[in-house]
């Protein structure tokens, strides 16, 4: 993904840091940094993938003009959550496909670290939930995830969608 936050570094780094945007849709690997998370921060056992797709992957946003996201608006209301990734394809989904659910996948050296779940509507991106490593605490990485989101935004407000004007994160709403 071409970065949003221009970065030049002074000398060569000793890790690398990406982040890269995903349809909400489990992976295992995304299974084991929720169940860590969950145990460490909530006290709460997660026992399969269904809590972690009821929970993080199962928004109704999306983009009823992509023919990508065609049969979510085929599919029959209520589902079943365990039929919320059918259709869809884990892949980097480069710098805005539009609105809908995503995962925004946090790396450093390779290791999924942090991922942050949005919505985006065609005026608000709303932050979700955050879950992370706890071994990388000390980089403080939900201040880290909020910035990348309104870096996120601001980009593209610029350069894709200027009617993108609110970013919510809990209680917080601001305008842009």
């Amino acid at each position: 993904m071409e970065p949003h936050i221009p970065y030049v570094p002074v000398a060569e780094p000793k890790h690398l840091y990406q982040i890269s945007l995903h349809q909400a849709l489990v992976t295992d690997e995304l299974y084991e940094l929720y169940h860590s998370y969950e145990l460490a921060v909530h006290q709460k056992e997660v026992k399969d993938k269904a809590a972690l797709n009821s929970h993080l992957c199962s928004s109704p946003a999306y983009d009823p003009n992509n023919p990508r996201d065609k049969f979510i608006h085929d599919r029959p209301a209520p589902y079943d959550s365990e039929e919320i990734d059918q259709g869809k394809t884990f892949q980097d989904e480069g710098l805005y496909p539009g609105p809908g659910s995503y995962h925004i996948y946090h790396r450093i050296d390779g290791k999924l670290v942090a991922m942050g779940v949005i919505d985006l509507t065609n005026s608000i991106l709303n932050s979700e939930y955050f879950i992370y490593d706890q071994n990388y605490k000390f980089l403080c990485p939900g201040v880290i995830g909020a910035i990348h989101e309104l870096e996120f935004m601001r980009m593209v407000r610029k350069k894709f969608n200027p009617n993108l004007k609110q970013y919510h994160l809990g209680e917080l709403s601001l305008n842009a």
